[in-house]
């Protein structure tokens, strides 16, 4: 895979490479004879987009990608990453807001994203804080997947933006655990769950 990062995008990091890792085993667990339709939400570099792409076609399978970023600097990277790694027939690039962009209905296989989740002002650094609490984008986003037609989500966030309280409302949309990675790098647990609908 080949990596370019633009300026003010935010390049792969730990937490991205979690994402990727659990993100290529659900891919590699779905895999089969129709295509998988993936939304990559806050594509940044378009590195998860890359991880699911590769999966599907290495596996034999086929795959779609939408990546949605609401900065079009990230849009723009993820475009370049997909046609340096000649994966750009295979997605479609949009800059919108979280899923505001999908409409009601539209089948979802798979939804991943590592969100800004950091307690924060959103305003001073849209790429690493979610908000005060850390949760705010990541409870909007939340809100959109469980009002739409999403088969499985992956989701990254920090132990200090309360990821408990996604379990919580995912369940109650009708989402189920049925994975999770956690590392522990300085002063926060880095958290990757996976969430299959159940209902």
């Amino acid at each position: 895979m080949k990596i370019k990062v633009l300026s003010n995008v935010y390049p792969p990091a730990e937490d991205s490479w979690q994402t990727a890792e659990l993100l290529r085993w659900v891919v590699s667990n779905h895999v089969g004879n129709e295509a998988l339709r993936i939304v990559d939400v806050g594509s940044g570099t378009g590195v998860l987009t890359l991880t699911a792409l590769e999966e599907a076609v290495n596996r034999g399978g086929i795959a779609w990608v939408l990546p949605i970023d609401h900065d079009v600097n990230a849009s723009v990277n993820t475009r370049l990453n997909l046609v340096n790694n000649d994966l750009y027939q295979y997605a479609d690039v949009i800059t919108a807001n979280l899923l505001d962009a999908i409409r009601v209905g539209f089948r979802i296989d798979i939804l991943v994203s590592n969100p800004p989740y950091l307690p924060g002002n959103w305003d001073e650094d849209w790429r690493i804080f979610g908000g005060p609490r850390g949760n705010e984008v990541i409870k909007q986003l939340i809100r959109h997947a469980c009002s739409s037609s999403v088969s499985t989500i992956i989701l990254t966030q920090s132990s200090l933006s309360n990821w408990e309280e996604s379990v919580d409302y995912l369940g109650r949309c009708g989402f189920k655990l049925i994975m999770i990675k956690a590392t522990h790098y300085f002063f926060e647990d880095i958290i990757t769950m996976v969430f299959e609908r159940i209902t």
